[in-house]
C-alpha cells in the first residue's frame, strides 16, 4: 500500500474533483497526505477529514516540495497536484513493480492529454518534447526517456525524495539534471490516463 501526496494551494477550486478521481480510479492507496500552501488554516482543517495535512504557509512551490520530500519519509510515494484528475484505472501495485524491475528509473509517470499550445500543435506531450530533440524509446511497454522529471501524477522512488529538492529557479529542471547525473532515467506508462485542467497561479518554481 502506497502513500499519496497531494499538492494543494488553490483551496476548493480543484481538490474535490481530484479526490473523486482518486476514489474512482486509484488502487493500492495507504493514506492521503496533503501538502497545503493555501495559507488558509480553515482549508487545511477541511482537508484533514480526508488525510494528514502538512501546511506550507504560503511560501511557494519550492518550499512545498521540500515539505513533500520530508513527508514521504523515504518511501516510494505517488505524487499529484490538485488540478489533475485521473481518467483511467491506475494500480499503484503495478507502478511499484515497474520501479522494482527497473532500478534505473527515478519515477514512473502517467501521461496526460495535451495542455499547452505547443502540445496541441504537436499532437501530445511526448510529441512536443520530441520536437525539441528529446528521444523516447518503448522498452517492454514502458516509454523511457531523459527529457523531463515531472510533477505530473507519478510514483517516485524513495531515493528521489531523500535527495531533497533544489533551491533555485526552474527547480523541476534542476531536479531532472541532478537525477540524470546520478544515473537515473524516467518512464511514462503508455496511453493518456489523466487530465490537467488548471492554470498555474502559484510562485516559487
Amino acid at each position: 500500500m502506497t502513500p499519496v501526496l497531494v499538492g494543494t494551494y488553490r483551496k476548493r477550486t480543484h481538490i474535490e474533483t481530484c479526490l473523486r478521481s482518486i476514489e474512482q480510479h486509484l488502487t493500492g492507496t495507504s493514506e492521503l497526505v496533503f501538502v497545503d500552501d493555501s495559507g488558509d488554516t480553515a482549508h487545511s482543517a477541511w482537508l484533514a477529514q480526508y488525510g494528514k495535512v502538512a501546511e506550507v504557509g504560503r511560501r511557494g512551490y519550492t518550499a512545498a516540495m521540500h515539505i513533500m520530500c520530508a513527508a514521504a519519509a523515504g518511501r516510494e510515494s505517488f505524487v499529484l497536484e490538485e488540478d489533475f484528475t485521473l481518467t483511467q484505472p491506475v494500480s499503484l501495485e503495478q507502478l511499484h513493480e515497474i520501479l522494482w524491475y527497473r532500478p534505473y528509473l527515478a519515477q514512473i509517470a502517467l501521461l496526460r492529454g495535451p495542455h499547452f499550445p505547443n502540445e496541441h500543435r504537436a499532437g501530445g506531450l511526448i510529441e512536443a518534447l520530441a520536437e525539441k530533440g528529446h528521444q523516447f524509446r518503448t522498452v517492454a511497454g514502458i516509454i523511457e526517456h531523459s527529457a523531463t522529471f515531472t510533477g505530473n501524477p507519478s510514483l517516485w522512488r524513495g531515493d528521489v525524495f531523500t535527495r531533497g529538492w533544489p533551491r533555485c529557479a526552474m527547480s523541476e529542471d534542476a531536479k531532472r539534471d541532478t537525477l540524470l547525473a546520478a544515473g537515473y532515467r524516467f518512464g511514462y506508462l503508455p496511453g493518456v490516463r489523466c487530465a490537467h485542467h488548471g492554470m498555474r497561479s502559484g510562485f516559487g518554481y
